[in-house]
């Protein structure tokens, strides 16, 4: 139990929904590479091979798996990490400090398999002001970084490629507001492959694909569609929201996204890649633990939530554990259920739909009639 839970140490995410605050700007300056945490013209944390041990569904038998980047990719994903400074200021430096290059491992990397990766460090509201032990964070002075950061990467690195967006909480929610703001109805949607965003509360009108936080965005109904968002929170199936939960909460007049990437990979199993820490870590080995078809999900609604539950599919002592763990996690307060492993829960699906939706992309791009137009 002790290992298990070791995998959830190093995660604390949490979502950054703070009022725009008119604090005193000082540009960071994108040019320079220091500014960044990966970029694909340089070795870091996104450009090294990762491995994983892989446990069984039925027999919890273990195999290894190992994964490169691709450094000729076509396309690009420019990612913004969760809430992980542990820093004592309300907001965050420009140093790429431990805790941002283990999430950045555990949420990112993976995707080099299939894009160019992109990802700037940025001053983003830290734990402690989150946590109210210090005075509240800039979340303007966080959203102007990687808009910053954006609009140097579209002049200098992008030259017309496809791109993903990928954010968790803190970063989420930054993103929603740079895509509602720079890429939503503008020539520049055309670029996009697709945007995850995941814990961020993303709201849609109820019943509808598009609408709410994007005006000509719409969720995603397949691994094969392009142009569009893959947005969820997760709860455990057996534990669902109360009015009281953080993450799926619906808006005015809107209700919270959710797209389950085990149903646009196929029939709703998860592969969950769990990152490895501390003694978990030493014993296997590994950059993940994998548990392909041990976790389903299903997209529910209860409490005024949309969110996407959580299950154990198999029953093997090494996947009890696992569930004793998730249910550890999902019992901390306040409710914020399995939010601090959002990613990691679907990552082996987000990224083959990541691979899937730029090989759409790529073919709407050779045929730009059957391509949907940007307003």
């Amino acid at each position: 139990m002790n290992r298990i839970r070791g995998l959830f140490a190093m995660l604390c995410a949490i979502s950054a929904v703070w009022p725009v605050a008119a604090f005193p700007h000082t540009a960071s300056d994108y040019a320079l590479v220091a500014s960044w945490l990966c970029r694909p013209d340089r070795s870091d944390v996104c450009s090294s091979p990762v491995s994983s041990t892989v446990v069984a569904a039925e027999t919890g038998a273990l195999s290894k798996r190992f994964y490169s980047p691709d450094p000729a990719a076509p396309k690009d994903c420019f990612n913004i990490y969760p809430t992980v400074s542990r820093e004592s200021t309300a907001n965050a430096d420009m140093a790429p400090s431990p805790e941002i290059q283990h999430v950045a491992m555990e949420q990112f990397a993976r995707f080099g398999a299939s894009c160019r990766t992109f990802a700037p460090l940025y001053r983003q509201v830290t734990v402690a002001a989150m946590n109210g032990d210090t005075a509240r964070g800039d979340s303007q002075l966080a959203y102007l970084d990687v808009r910053d950061a954006w609009r140097y990467y579209l002049a200098h690195d992008n030259h017309g490629r496809g791109i993903v967006l990928i954010g968790h909480s803190q970063g989420a929610s930054v993103l929603q507001r740079l895509i509602a703001s720079e890429v939503d109805g503008k020539a520049i949607q055309r670029r996009l492959v697709s945007a995850i965003l995941v814990g961020g509360n993303l709201q849609v009108p109820a019943g509808s694909d598009v609408g709410g936080t994007f005006r000509h965005i719409p969720i995603c109904r397949a691994a094969a569609q392009s142009g569009c968002v893959v947005a969820y929170s997760t709860y455990l199936a057996e534990h669902p929201p109360g009015w009281d939960g953080h993450f799926g909460a619906a808006g005015p007049g809107t209700v919270a996204a959710c797209v389950n990437p085990g149903e646009l990979t196929g029939d709703g199993a998860l592969d969950g890649e769990l990152p490895t820490v501390g003694e978990v870590a030493t014993a296997l080995g590994t950059t993940f633990v994998e548990n392909p078809n041990v976790l389903s999900g299903r997209c529910a609604s209860e409490a005024n939530h949309a969110f996407l539950a959580i299950s154990i599919k198999s029953a093997n002592p090494r996947t009890q554990r696992l569930a004793a763990a998730l249910a550890a996690l999902d019992a901390r307060q306040p409710r914020w259920g399995l939010h601090a492993l959002d990613i990691s829960l679907t990552l082996g699906n987000l990224v083959d739909i990541v691979r899937q939706q730029s090989l759409a992309w790529a073919s709407q791009s050779e045929h730009p009639n059957t391509r949907p137009q940007a307003p």
